[in-house]
């Protein structure tokens, strides 16, 4: 009968520890959420899409603020004309994008209540306008309410 160890000896538990320490703080420095250099034995986010809200709230927000700040007073000057004034802006909304069926019920939302045209959501998803969408969205919540009154 032979002895086999099961575990892991103090040296490799000790060499495992200090790589996940450098990789904490390596994280630390950059201010970057662990998990984003696949580090994950602590990871307290539930789905991707929350630590990427999270990712561009803290990590993010910061710089992109910055160089907005920046672009804005080194490469646009003030209007001649009145009342025009141009804007800087990143585009983070696919950092924000939800999963299928949260974008699509918020859409069915904004399209009910008049804030989005179908065309607009298909437009958000990548899709081409489609005349029949404009039709529907200008007559798809009056039918009930006709439906109702008669």
């Amino acid at each position: 009968m032979e002895y086999q160890q099961l575990g892991m000896s103090n040296q490799d538990a000790e060499w495992l520890a200090s790589r996940r320490f450098t990789i904490e703080d390596i994280a630390r420095m950059f201010n970057v959420s662990p998990i984003f250099l696949q580090e994950y034995s602590n990871s307290t986010y539930s789905n991707f899409s929350e630590a990427s809200r999270a990712f561009l709230t803290i990590t993010m927000r910061p710089w992109l603020a910055n160089f907005e700040q920046q672009i804005k007073s080194a490469l646009l000057m003030n209007s001649p004309k009145r009342g025009i004034r141009y804007q800087v802006e990143f585009d983070t909304a696919d950092l924000l994008r939800a999963n299928p069926k949260e974008r699509f019920q918020s859409y069915e939302t904004a399209i009910k209540s008049g804030v989005m045209c179908p065309n607009e959501a298909r437009e958000r998803e990548g899709l081409s306008p489609v005349m029949v969408a404009m039709s529907l969205a200008r007559h798809g919540s009056k039918r009930s309410v006709l439906k109702k009154q008669r």
